[in-house]
């Protein structure tokens, strides 16, 4: 697939994928916000809160920390100029966030080829408890 030379230059520019990122209505419906990005690194934060991030059980939905972590994902994968897609991802859950509480997923590239790339992406707080481990493979269409 063929981008136009607009389209990859707004693909290597991090801070407009930044902007684009957290301006897109998922990322508004759950409060998700990027804190840092560069070439195949995101920090990606979000607050839990009790009003739209708990289950029945009154706990932070799971689904909640692998928005943060495919937030995170999508953002370093396509900060490398190449778009990129979710191809797979693997989370495991280790612990559960209270509401309040500040959490950030931090994703890092730690390969790439011709066509793809994994990613290793961390959900913990500021004091480093990791409350969520992923890994996720991404396909580069350009």
């Amino acid at each position: 697939m063929k981008t136009s030379k607009g389209i990859q230059e707004k693909l290597t520019d991090v801070e407009t994928l930044m902007k684009d990122s957290d301006s897109s209505s998922f990322a508004r419906l759950m409060n998700l916000k990027t804190a840092k990005a560069e070439r195949g690194y995101c920090l990606a934060k979000l607050t839990i809160s009790k009003d739209k991030h708990l289950n029945f059980g009154g706990t932070t939905h799971g689904a909640v920390l692998f928005a943060i972590a495919d937030h995170a994902c999508g953002l370093c994968a396509n900060s490398l100029g190449r778009k990129a897609v979710l191809l797979n991802s693997n989370i495991n859950m280790l612990a559960n966030p209270k509401p309040g509480k500040v959490v950030e997923a931090e994703a890092r590239m730690i390969h790439t080829d011709e066509k793809k790339g994994i990613l290793n992406i961390d959900v913990k707080d500021s004091e480093g408890k990791i409350f969520a481990r992923c890994q996720s493979i991404v396909y580069f269409l350009t």
